[in-house]
């Protein structure tokens, strides 16, 4: 594999500024990753979540009478826009099209030396409303979160300062004021505190000059570089692992649907060479955790995760429980699998065994490393956060050295220093808590800034971004394969869709039941493991999909692993016996999920006794056989039924005959792909149907709008995108920026196989505000159909094509997109007319369809049943 590097300038200031700028020339946007060195260790004690809440208010700052960072981002084309608050530090992150550069870096240096500029008190109250509900979304009403501050502090000695909650608490963030936030901002946001990537299509040499003339003159005067003092705390080990002669099992009640266990062991900082170690134990314990699973009947599902820091790490296991009736056997045979997975055996075939399974796991870290590097955003952060804390631009490529030169010795050896049975702490968190405890009342919303609203800048960046070549082949067998090269990385991905998904079958509940209990019958062509392949399954409404990723060297592995995992997919009767005993419990529990049920009525009230008006049930895989099962694959999994899809690294010529041998060799069932169901009839004009699920007592609600649409095209799907566009400015300008009720809404617009369509939106909302906020929603869909002007279609239309040239800097958008329109039965020419069909969309268009949703929509309210009723009656009286 050739090396995956780009060119590099790495630019130290006197004022203790770092400036790494990478080019990467693959796509015309350019990515930019700024990291501040504070983050929720640093927050002052009994106000845990300043870090946070001023990483929120950086957004909402103005500079020189300018508007808001959130609105100036829009202007410059930015397809990406996010912040992050860890344990030691606040990453700023944008994606922008790269005619957007120089004024992207002066806009970044602004915020960054004065990032609370032009807050107002009002501001900094509602923007605290924001963070109050991102927090309640965390740990109250999401589902099956465990409490951060517990784990936190059963995890860390109490002289860390780990232990506060970074999102903080509801007292904490009462307990900041903006004066306060302002001091910190002072404190923290320096300049030999921050450290700027910028990765992309850029000119290296004339890049000094944009630096020079963009960012603060203050951050930029000319000298000796200031030599700046280690940021990693010079400690090998955490201060205090403690050690248990026992197990020892906190409990915990929270706001949770279903017990969970959680437990977790401290590891060694991160932010170093030494703590490449680390992405190699979660991913073993990850492999090894279905073990667990299968040895205890009351584990519905095991996942991990790695929270990272510089004066200590952890790792975490959640096991989500059926009843929690024993949850101390559950956490030993947690434990005992844990244990397992290290021990070496005094037999040689034994440890043989154990150095294998560590150089598959191996190659499996190495495919995901590769894979990141294609990720322009995801490499572009990970080199910031890196080059911060090692204070060394090449970081990067030091800790890819790292990973590639561990071995299974050296992770054992790390396993038995740190993961002990006598290390981990574990703490069970039971349903019954309560929700957040009484706060203030909500923030006065803010006045509409009219001024605020963008222009609506469309760059030739953005209208480019979907310009590579697509070469279709139609195999003998009846199968299409659609071939996308893009140079740049040595990475290829592949993607397959078979029509039917989720609602097609003869009975309820039969293709779920195929999808759990299907196997791979053969392997001659090896496992995804043996390539160091990274693959997903995932069945949707109206497809079932596959995906393997890797380096372009082992594309004929990939195609021929593929080739067997669709050619012998089959179940069993002992599958199905299994998952009926042990999985189908836990889908039957899930039904009566408040979310669940809401999607249920929703898709029900939008489609009737449409396909697409089912969503299969737990209950249903009961009465599935095996027989069924299998007939089910038997009819979906067939050649004509299938579309592949690769992009990345390759050439076509090479791949081709590979495609013909591998793919085209696979014969069965009908030359045609399974029948399409009909667009069912849109509903006659109707007033609102009003739909309410009860959660008692919840400190959030859940609110849906939706409204079936026309049978698409793509000219319509671009349509319903830009509609989607329009809501999401709609609700976020005024549910989220003025009134602080939501930490967000989503819109978007859903196109199933055969044109059938809806378009939804739905959020978290303050219980408080939700009659309000579900009145601001219904009068954007009203505003909409009556006032629309140019100007705002123009914002949306700019913001759509921003994020889409964002996406398709990644071979994997690509995949995604041209599986998504051939399922719809849209050509592989209509992706590449995308930017048209958006830019040929009119106003009066967009009204008419927005009429004809006001006629048709559905509402949907989780909430406690007094502030569900008020607010559909609200809603229904206009």
């Amino acid at each position: 594999m050739r090396d995956v590097s780009f060119p590099l300038r790495d630019f130290r200031m006197p004022s203790g500024l770092r400036v790494v700028v990478e080019q990467d020339s693959r796509a015309p946007m350019v990515a930019m990753v700024a990291v501040v060195g504070t983050g929720g260790a640093s927050d002052p004690a009994g106000q845990e979540g300043m870090a946070h809440l001023v990483e929120h208010l950086a957004f909402r700052s103005r500079h020189v009478g300018s508007a808001s960072v959130w609105t100036r981002m829009e202007e410059l084309g930015a397809g990406h826009v996010n912040a992050i608050t860890s344990l030691d530090y606040t990453a700023y992150q944008t994606v922008a099209p790269k005619e957007s550069l120089a004024a992207l870096v002066r806009l970044e240096g602004q915020r960054l030396s004065a990032p609370l500029a032009g807050v107002t008190p009002e501001v900094f109250a509602v923007e605290r409303e924001v963070v109050r509900n991102e927090l309640r979304e965390s740990s109250e009403a999401a589902f099956t979160k465990e409490d951060s501050t517990v784990m936190s502090a059963a995890a860390q000695s109490s002289e860390q300062s780990y232990w506060r909650p970074v999102n903080g608490t509801h007292a904490s963030l009462s307990a900041i004021t903006l004066a306060e936030a302002q001091r910190f901002a002072r404190r923290h946001y320096r300049p030999d505190n921050v450290t700027i990537v910028i990765a992309g299509d850029l000119d290296l040499v004339e890049v000094e000059a944009v630096l020079l003339d963009n960012l603060p003159p203050e951050w930029m005067v000319p000298g000796v570089p200031l030599a700046l003092t280690p940021r990693v705390p010079d400690v090998s080990k955490p201060e205090h692992v403690p050690r248990a002669a026992s197990l020892m099992l906190m409990e915990h009640e929270s706001t949770v649907n279903f017990p969970e266990l959680i437990i977790s062991w401290v590891l060694p900082r991160s932010f170093d060479e030494a703590s490449a170690m680390h992405d190699f134990v979660r991913m073993s314990m990850e492999r090894s955790m279905w073990g667990a699973q299968r040895a205890d009947p009351d584990i519905a599902s095991v996942s991990t995760r790695l929270v990272s820091g510089t004066r200590a790490s952890m790792l975490v296991v959640r096991v989500a429980l059926f009843q929690g009736d024993s949850p101390r056997r559950t956490a030993e045979r947690v434990l005992d699998r844990v244990y397992s997975t290290w021990a070496q055996f005094v037999h040689p075939k034994g440890v043989l065994g154990r150095e294998n399974e560590f150089q598959t796991l191996r190659r499996g870290v190495v495919t995901g490393m590769v894979l990141e590097s294609e990720d322009l955003l995801a490499r572009t952060t990970r080199r910031a956060e890196l080059t911060h804390f090692m204070l060394d631009a090449r970081a990067y490529s030091r800790m890819q050295k790292a990973l590639l030169s561990l071995d299974g010795g050296k992770l054992t050896d790390f396993a038995y220093q740190w993961l002990q049975r006598a290390s981990a702490h574990t703490v069970l968190v039971r349903p019954g808590g309560q929700g957040s405890t009484t706060v203030s009342a909500p923030a006065a919303a803010l006045p509409e800034l009219s001024s605020e609203m963008p222009t609506g800048r469309i760059t030739p960046s953005m209208l480019s971004a979907l310009s590579s070549p697509v070469r279709s082949l139609k195999l003998d067998n009846g199968m299409e394969v659609l071939l996308v090269p893009r140079p740049g990385l040595p990475v290829v991905r592949v993607g397959a869709v078979l029509a039917g998904g989720a609602t097609y079958g003869a009975k309820p509940g039969v293709a779920e039941m195929a999808r759990l209990g299907a196997y791979r019958e053969s392997s001659f062509a090896g496992d995804e493991s043996h390539w160091g392949l990274h693959s997903w399954s995932d069945m949707r409404r109206d497809h079932q999909r596959f995906e393997m990723s890797g380096t372009s060297g082992n594309i004929g592995n990939i195609l021929a692993v593929l080739a067997e995992q669709l050619s012998s997919t089959r179940t069993s009767l002992g599958s199905v016996i299994y998952l009926q005993e042990q999985v189908v419990p836990w889908l039957k529990m899930l039904d009566s999920e408040p979310r669940e049920r809401a999607t249920r009525e929703l898709m029900r009230a939008l489609y009737g006794d449409h396909v697409y008006g089912y969503v299969v049930k737990g209950e249903e895989l009961e009465n599935v056989s095996d027989g069924e099962a299998r007939a089910w694959i038997r009819e979906v999994y067939r050649p004509a039924n299938t579309v592949v899809v690769i992009a990345g690294e390759f050439d076509p010529r090479t791949v081709e005959p590979l495609v013909h041998e591998l793919l085209g060799s696979w014969r069965h069932g009908a030359p045609t792909a399974v029948k399409v169901p009909v667009a069912p009839p849109l509903p006659a004009p109707g007033p609102l149907s009003p739909l309410s699920i009860t959660r008692p007592g919840a400190s959030q609600s859940r609110l849906q709008v939706a409204c079936r649409l026309p049978t698409a095209t793509p000219e319509a799907e671009a349509r319903y995108a830009l509609m989607a566009e329009l809501l999401s400015m709609r609700t976020f300008d005024q549910v989220r920026s003025r009134q602080g009720a939501s930490y967000g809404f989503s819109s978007r617009a859903w196109v199933g196989r055969g044109g059938a369509s809806h378009l939804l939106v739905e959020g978290v909302v303050d219980s408080r505000l939700l009659v309000q906020s579900a009145k601001e929603v219904q009068a954007a869909f009203t505003s909409l159909a009556e006032h629309l002007d140019a100007a705002e279609l123009e914002r949306a239309r700019s913001r759509r094509l921003a994020k889409q040239a964002v996406d398709f800097i990644s071979s994997a958008q690509w995949v995604e997109a041209l599986l998504v329109a051939r399922v719809r039965g849209f050509t592989p020419e209509s992706l590449a007319r995308r930017p048209a069909y958006l830019q040929a969309v009119t106003v009066d268009a967009l009204k008419e369809e927005f009429r004809g949703c006001l006629q048709r929509w559905v509402v949907g309210v989780v909430a406690d049943e007094g502030q569900a009723r008020a607010t559909l009656r609200a809603l229904s009286a206009d």
